[in-house]
């Protein structure tokens, strides 16, 4: 199945990486990108499919605010089954075939502090299905550390050294072996390189605050 980002189709049952349910059954989805840690399974955000359509549309031709985009999407941050996915038709328009428009997208990424590629990418799911040869390319994380804010890095410092300890623990509970392993391994290696660079240019951000407050202080003390 072909499938493109910031685009939205029906799925069901959003859960969060717990997988606790963050909406039961019928959901609106938009697709940010495929879970590169476990096949068959789409990272995206979603409201229930009840009185979706205008939410819909104002998304796509509407320039909206963060605030407007937060009190759509809520909390709902999360991962679907990808054969649950079906495209959106009503009447005889296809609302999948257009991507959120490109303002909301830029607010999506401020709000929920994703880093992922701003233009849309067209994905066939056959390749997501099984990782057994290898996980495919990330052509979907685009980071640009002198564009994001610093409140942004530390919530996703936080929501890494989560997801960190979450896997940490599932590899302690859970026994693997071999090739499984070695693939699970791989992961945390990539997760901790990530939180060591966001950590790196927290850091950084943090210091540059510290040498701009000291230069304001030297002026007024003249």
């Amino acid at each position: 199945m072909k499938l493109n980002t910031w685009s939205f189709y029906y799925a069901k049952d959003l859960v969060d990486v717990k997988q606790e349910k963050l909406i039961d059954g019928d959901t609106v989805f938009v697709l940010l990108r495929p879970d590169m840690n476990e096949p068959n399974k789409l990272l995206g955000l979603g409201f229930p499919k009840e009185n979706s359509a205008t939410k819909i549309v104002d998304l796509q031709n509407k320039e909206l605010s963060q605030e407007d985009v937060y009190a759509i999407f809520g909390n709902c941050l999360g991962m679907v089954q990808t054969q649950t996915i079906t495209e959106i038709e009503i009447g005889k328009v296809n609302l999948s075939s257009t991507p959120i428009r490109p303002e909301n997208i830029q607010k999506i990424i401020e709000v929920y502090s994703v880093f992922f590629a701003v233009d849309p990418q067209e994905i066939d799911t056959k390749d997501y299905e099984d990782f057994s040869k290898g996980i495919p390319e990330d052509t979907f994380t685009e980071l640009d550390f002198n564009k994001i804010p610093l409140r942004n890095i530390l919530r996703s410092l936080e929501a890494g050294m989560n997801e960190y300890h979450r896997q940490m623990n599932q590899l302690q509970n859970e026994q693997y072996s071999g090739e499984k392993r070695r693939d699970y391994m791989a992961n945390m290696s990539v997760l901790q390189s990530n939180l060591i660079l966001f950590f790196d240019n927290a850091l950084r951000k943090v210091n540059e605050i510290v040498v701009k407050q000291e230069e304001e202080l030297k002026k007024l003390r003249k």
